[in-house]
């Protein structure tokens, strides 16, 4: 049976759009080359923990583009915005078209961390602080200089492992009343309030969507019903922040934490849209190599397909429209089988088939009219057919 919530809600946001190039924007790499820029993003701190990479396409001209920002790992009290994973993760979201940023928090002391329970939970606090302080940086420039184009309205943020963990609580932990009473206590006498310490004050830190590689919760109670939707990458072998629920780092004087394995039942729970890549084998270091590693390359391919249909239309819209002769399809309604019918002025067209879920299913690239048999299951699916231009159509499987 079809979810005709769910299914409206999706079809809303695949509506039909035109590019320019061979190439879909925010999926692929459509631009060669990306330029960096360090600043500091707190009006309030000036170190080295409140300093952010920025990454730009070069040549974009588009004046609304989605902002994504990428948490560096290293346990809350090490690590650094220029390890491989940040630089290879923005690098490859900027040439798709992203304002990519790779972000800096303060670190805790490692020989208090380790052994204050206090001290791991308010670290967390104050990396949601700095990050939230990152974000509202963008939301003032758009609503000021407009130097980055943001479009505060295309925010996603993410990471590894303490980054996925503080992208996690930043995005669900939305109200001081889903703290316990010690959690609550420690936020008082450190940040304050879930706005944070870390300044750009009176702005939005409003996010749209989030990534967590080899992340997890504290609490997966903190995932509630209208929070935004997540994409969720673990191995089941991860002895650092573990598949379920264990203390972090596997030391038991370390808060305990529950990974991919508990948070999806929650999602489902709760309808939080998510999807996620469970990996058999890979431990807790698969993301740390970054294009050297073939999980993570899977990981990012499919972290931009997910974020894709959540794109305002006024980013994903935002070249120019102009007329084309349409890809044809048929039958539709199917029961797997469809011909795809290419007009004169398209020679190469590539499909992509995602389901209610914007989950990936069937992709292939076609030179000439072809039919199709498509491994499908009964339901309702959205066709992506991109060559000189694109368009977006809705099929159903019989």
């Amino acid at each position: 049976m079809i979810n005709l919530k769910l299914t409206s809600f999706v079809l809303s946001l695949f509506s039909i759009l035109y590019v320019n190039a061979q190439n879909t924007p925010y999926i692929d790499p459509i631009y060669n080359s990306v330029s960096t820029n360090t600043v500091n993003y707190s009006d309030v701190f000036n170190d080295a923990f409140h300093k952010m990479d920025i990454y730009q396409p070069q040549g974009d001209t588009h004046t609304k583009r989605p902002l994504l920002i990428y948490i560096h790992g290293g346990a809350f009290y090490a690590g650094d915005k220029a390890t491989l994973d940040c630089i290879d993760f923005c690098t490859q979201f900027a040439k798709k078209g992203y304002v990519a940023v790779s972000v800096n928090y303060r670190l805790a002391n490692p020989l208090l961390f380790i052994a204050n329970r206090s001290v791991q939970l308010d670290a967390v606090f104050k990396t949601m602080a700095d990050i939230k302080s990152a974000i509202r940086y963008f939301s003032k420039d758009a609503a000021t200089t407009n130097t980055y184009k943001i479009d505060s309205n295309a925010v996603f943020i993410g990471g590894y492992s303490a980054g996925g963990v503080a992208a996690l609580h930043t995005a669900w932990v939305t109200d001081t009343a889903e703290l316990d009473k010690e959690l609550q206590t420690i936020l008082k006498s450190g940040i304050k309030t879930l706005n944070g310490d870390a300044g750009n004050n009176g702005y939005s830190h409003k996010v749209n969507g989030i990534f967590s590689l080899a992340g997890a919760l504290f609490k997966t109670s903190y995932a509630s019903t209208g929070d935004v939707p997540a994409y969720l990458a673990h191995a089941k072998d991860d002895g650092t922040v573990l598949y379920n629920c264990a203390p972090g780092l596997n030391d038991k004087r370390v808060v305990t934490l529950c990974g991919t394995g508990k948070i999806y039942p929650r999602l489902d729970t709760v309808n939080i849209h998510y999807d996620t890549m469970i990996l058999e084998t890979g431990g807790h270091a698969w993301p740390g190599f970054g294009n050297n590693g073939k999980d993570f390359k899977i990981a990012v391919k499919e972290i931009a397909e997910f974020f894709y249909p959540m794109l305002l239309d006024n980013v994903r819209l935002n070249t120019p429209k102009t007329h084309i002769s349409p890809i044809r399809f048929f039958p539709n309604p199917s029961t797997g089988t469809c011909t795809f019918q290419l007009p004169n002025d398209q020679k190469s067209v590539e499909i992509r088939i995602y389901n209610v879920h914007a989950q990936l299913q069937f992709s292939t690239t076609i030179t000439e009219t072809t039919t199709l048999k498509l491994p499908l299951n009964t339901g309702l699916y959205q066709v992506v057919m991109t060559g000189k231009h694109a368009q977006t159509e809705t099929l159903v499987i019989e």
